[in-house]
């Protein structure tokens, strides 16, 4: 066995990548012409205005949008607050808008300079909001509805869109369970999981086209993320809303000469937290103090104890200090008529873990076009997305912790140590060794285009065409030692798959204001077509390593009849119909109300159709004659809100037909023929799952708008779910069938406060804190025909044990942890469990639930200081209540499971019997982590730069918990919540430093 040397052949398609990014680059100068591009093109009746916007500090206000009223024609102030504008000489009126501040209209009447002082709007009540199939403002909304603008992002994000909210939504609960594998994803749930078999995951929408993906977008080109939390705000979306909707809108072009931003950042990580195993002089003391023991089988294990005379930190040989990169450039701007914006983006990022990294390769478009004097509009996105990731086994952790620190990485030639032992691998090898190389490509196009036929009623149209292809390939060389034990030459795999969607959406909207009577209302018409397809071969046995992966069929196993090969392919459709009415009056009453009517064809062929209803009110009481003598709340408005939303996110999409797979032989004419049986049963009466959800809610702004947040509460009961059951053969073809069945009950209360303790000339301090409380029940998982009370669920593992993790059952949460409680350990170190059903013999009917994995409380806190041109940052996220089940302990917390090297604390304990599991193992998680420290300074007055910032940032910098596992941040979804298990990606701390620039 030797290191492998093998040069890494991986079709990169680079080319492809170059093409399409030049192509990107090229429409807008062909569409809109070098002249707009630059904002060039004079008209020689036009005169230059210029001016300065400042605050009622008289502090410079950059990004001020100055628009000629009417048009397109517009630029932003710069960093110093001033603009330049060309206009009519003698007419026009100049519109002066800035998020959080109160929109001007100036005349121009033939002047050259207009300076502007901004006042503060009453806490944004104005701001837009993007709701389903439309915006609305803060002041109008009645259902459970956050936003999140630019400006209120998390900073010194990476790479996830999911970042720049963690911790700043109340209900939305951000996870990354393998908290420092750079291509692994985050774990997204809005107020708890609402499905047992159905997808818990919310919608996103990006730019108004449902099912986005969230890789393809890049953190730098948002500007706003909207989520839709509650049944009425979510109704309109049918199927897809029923776990909320996360509403992206990415940044676009404005008129004026062109603006460039580019944006740099660097970036290294060290470990979280470490598992501290014996040394090898500590092993050898045990070693050696064990070998003349009397106590009880001492000195057998320290005769099993072998001195291989190394002195190996097995967990830091799996670790390297990495060094990663990410770069963001955009170019935007426009004409009277048209603007565009063009970015790219490029990451290079290393993980911690030896051969762990990822490179991404990104580039959007954004074009916008009016014509008929605006009222037909046309917008464009389009972007791709090349990724290249190289994941590596988690199994390397596990196998890291038990190695005996005694034994040498390498042999005297170089080849890796390993033993013949059950389950035993150098972990170095495993990540060394081995390639695993995966390649993802993204691309979309999104078209629009809106026609207004009166300026109340616009009718609109948007296509959208999304595609993801992945391509990986794996090798084990024919040195590596699981080759060598299954006498195999080497072992290849290919694997690719392709997942596409389409989307049809078109809508009328009518708006009206009559007197005091304010309308909206909207209709439309939705189609998406979702495809996948998948194929994936295997061989083995080459007759050269040098080939890798990328010649399967030089592998002598094909010839022999051992060669694997699959394919599979699947495809679905949903189709609605939808409808808005949102009514309010003289600014105090609110109502809306919708309904989608919607069909899949996942569905049983007599239940395909469901109907999703959702209404909902609002009252500002602040804005009755008897509040306003009090001159106290800028808002204090009650909201209640009822809807209905289905779920059909199965991942078959034919469970309601028969299929037929291969099962057992047959002897047909002197041969044994393959057979084939059905592998489920027909269920035309398959349906929907419902969610009907409950909420209600305040809002209040207060103290000249410096103090504001808001209250839900909500109580939400999915019916008809999802699950297959044991039925009987025959009559039925297959053993179990998928039925609408059982039912469950999610509430909870979220609470959200914004305000600014102090507010001054040179200072201010922002302070944001969100916290929710959830709770869940099962209430019932049977009927009149299908039943069972309870399923175990998960599974600890290998060796010696045989036990599951968690228990699903009627009347009881999700995510009980179900086992043994331990009572005590007896005088020779044994364990004591409880005998639950007191038969004086310990079964596996005395397990009960000792714990569970999902939180019961989730809080955020954001505190934002500014001091002049210095801004500091940072925030702090906790979950509270949860039990972790710390699975490496059962084993290596355990001296009994020497000669395989075992925790420092497991040395001196009372324990001395075989691995477990029990309560023993199972531990408070609660945690409180300081998630993004971050110090900025903004430069003034560089030549041809109109702003500039510096920063450094520190991300998962410190956690406070009495867990004793390496994070105590796992997964928090599904029904195996809260386990902690052997296989995983060690959390890290990021350093970062990074620039931004616009010109």
């Amino acid at each position: 066995m030797k290191k492998n040397q093998n040069s890494r052949i991986f079709s990169r398609k680079t080319g492809l990548v170059k093409t399409l990014i030049v192509i990107c680059f090229a429409i807008p100068y062909f569409i809109l012409g070098p002249a707009q591009l630059m904002g060039s093109a004079i008209n020689q009746q036009n005169i230059t205005v210029t001016g300065k916007i400042v605050d009622e500090n008289n502090q410079s206000l950059p990004g001020v949008n100055v628009v000629l009223k009417g048009t397109t024609t517009g630029t932003v102030t710069n960093f110093e607050g001033f603009y330049q504008l060309q206009v009519p000489s003698n007419d026009g009126v100049l519109v002066f808008s800035a998020i959080g501040y109160n929109t001007v209209e100036i005349p121009v009447e033939g002047r050259t300079q207009i300076d502007l002082t901004l006042d503060v709007s009453v806490e944004s009540l104005d701001e837009v909001v993007v709701i389903g199939y439309g915006s609305t403002t803060k002041r109008e909304l009645t259902g459970a509805v956050s936003s999140v603008k630019e400006e209120g992002f998390n900073k010194g994000v990476v790479d996830n869109p999911m970042q720049l909210v963690q911790g700043k939504v109340a209900g939305l609960s951000i996870v990354k369970p393998n908290g420092g594998d750079p291509t692994s994803g985050f774990e997204v749930l809005l107020r708890g999981t609402s499905s047992i078999q159905g997808s818990s995951e919310p919608l996103v929408v990006i730019d108004g086209i449902p099912g986005g993906d969230l890789n393809s977008v890049m953190p730098d080109d948002i500007e706003s993320i909207d989520i839709l939390k509650d049944g009425s705000a979510a109704a309109i979306y049918g199927t897809r809303g029923t776990n909320g909707v996360i509403l992206i809108t990415t940044k676009k072009g404005k008129a004026g000469k062109m603006q460039t931003e580019f944006s740099s950042s660097f970036f290294t990580e060290n470990i979280l937290n470490r598992l501290e195993v014996l040394s090898a002089d500590e092993y050898r003391q045990i070693k050696e103090e064990w070998a003349n023991s009397e106590e009880r089988d001492k000195t057998r294990i320290a005769k099993s104890m072998i001195d291989y005379g190394s002195d190996t930190d097995w967990f830091n040989t799996i670790l390297r200090k990495p060094f990663s990169h990410k770069e963001h450039l955009s170019l935007s701007g426009g004409m009277e008529n048209s603007s565009y914006r063009i970015s790219f983006d490029h990451v290079d990022q290393e993980g911690i873990m030896l051969n762990s990294d990822k490179r991404e390769y990104k580039a959007r478009v954004n074009l916008n076009h009016s014509a008929f004097d605006n009222r037909l509009r046309f917008r464009t996105q389009m972007g791709i997305a090349s990724g290249f990731h190289n994941p590596v086994s988690y199994e390397a952790l596990r196998q890291a912790i038990k190695r005996n620190p005694t034994e040498p990485i390498y042999n005297e030639d170089g080849s890796f140590f390993e033993l013949d032992q059950w389950q035993y691998l150098n972990p170095v090898a495993l990540l060394e060794e081995r390639i695993n190389d995966v390649e993802i490509n993204r691309y979309y196009i999104n078209l629009g285009a809106d026609l207004y036929i009166t300026k109340s009623l616009k009718a609109g149209v948007v296509a959208g065409l999304q595609n993801i292809e992945t391509l990986t390939g794996y090798y084990e060389p024919s040195y590596s030692f699981t080759q060598y034990l299954a006498g195999s030459g080497g072992y290849a795999s290919r694997n690719t798959n392709n997942s596409n969607t389409k989307t049809l959406e078109a809508t009328l909207s009518w708006k009206k204001e009559i007197n005091n009577h304010n309308m909206d209302v909207i209709g439309g018409y939705s189609f998406q077509e979702f495809i996948y397809e998948e194929y994936s071969a295997s061989n083995s046995n080459f007759i050269s390593d040098e080939i890798t992966y990328n010649n399967l069929g030089l592998g002598t196993f094909l010839m022999e009849g051992r060669a694997s090969m699959d394919s599979y392919k699947k495809a679905s459709r949903l189709i609605g119909f939808f409808g808005r009415l949102s009514y309010h009056y003289a600014g105090k009453y609110f109502f809306s109300a919708s309904v989608r009517r919607e069909g899949s064809s996942k569905f049983g062929a007599n239940q395909r159709w469901g109907t999703f209803p959702a209404v909902s009110a609002a009252w500002d009481i602040s804005q009755e004659p008897f509040m306003n003598r009090l001159n106290m709340f800028q808002q204090l408005k009650l909201r209640a809100g009822y809807g209905v939303t289905g779920n059909q996110g199965l991942d078959d999409p034919y469970i309601p037909l028969i299929r037929y797979g291969m099962q057992g032989t047959f002897y047909y004419n002197g041969e044994n023929k393959q057979g084939y049986a059905p592998v489920s049963n027909p269920n035309p009466n398959l349906r929907w799952e419902t969610k009907h959800e409950t909420n209600v809610g305040i809002d209040w702004l207060t103290m000249d708008s410096r103090l504001g947040g808001s209250v839900d509460y909500y109580i939400r009961d999915t019916k008809d779910l999802l699950e297959a059951y044991d039925v009987p053969t025959p009559p039925n073809l297959y053993g179990s069938t998928w039925q609408n069945v059982g039912s469950m009950r999610s509430s909870g209360i979220e609470f959200s406060i914004n305000t600014i303790p102090v507010k001054s000339k040179d200072f201010t301090w922002n302070l944001d804190i969100v916290f929710d409380y959830r709770k869940n029940t099962v209430l019932s998982l049977s009927n009149e025909i299908y039943s069972f009370e309870y399923r175990n669920i998960g599974d600890v593992g290998a060796p010696g044990i045989s036990a599951w993790t968690h228990r699903l059952e009627e009347g009881e949460p999700l995510g009980n942890i179900h086992t043994y409680r331990f009572v005590e350990l007896d005088s020779v170190g044994e364990w004591v469990f409880e005998d639950i059903n007191q038969d004086e013999k310990i079964t596996t009917e005395d397990r009960i639930v000792v714990g569970n994995g999902i939180p019961d409380f989730f809080a955020g806190l954001t505190n934002a200081f500014r001091y002049k041109n210095l801004d500091l940052t940072f925030t702090l996220r906790g979950m509270f209540g949860q039990q972790v089940i710390n699975a490496k302990r059962i084993w290596h917390d355990n001296r009994s499971f020497l000669p395989v090297n075992v925790f420092k604390t497991a040395v001196n304990q009372e324990l001395w019997d075989d691995p477990e599991f029990s309560s023993y193992y199972v531990e408070n998680a609660d945690f409180v982590k300081v998630d993004n420290i971050t110090l900025g300074y903004t430069i003034e007055n560089i030549p041809c730069i109109s702003s500039a910032r510096i920063y450094a940032t520190v991300l998962n910098a410190f956690v406070f918990t009495e867990y004793t596992g390496l994070d105590p941040e796992v997964s928090i979804s599904g029904l195996e919540p809260g386990n902690d298990n052997r296989f995983e990606y060690p959390s890290t701390r990021t350093f970062l430093i990074g620039f931004n620039v616009k010109f």
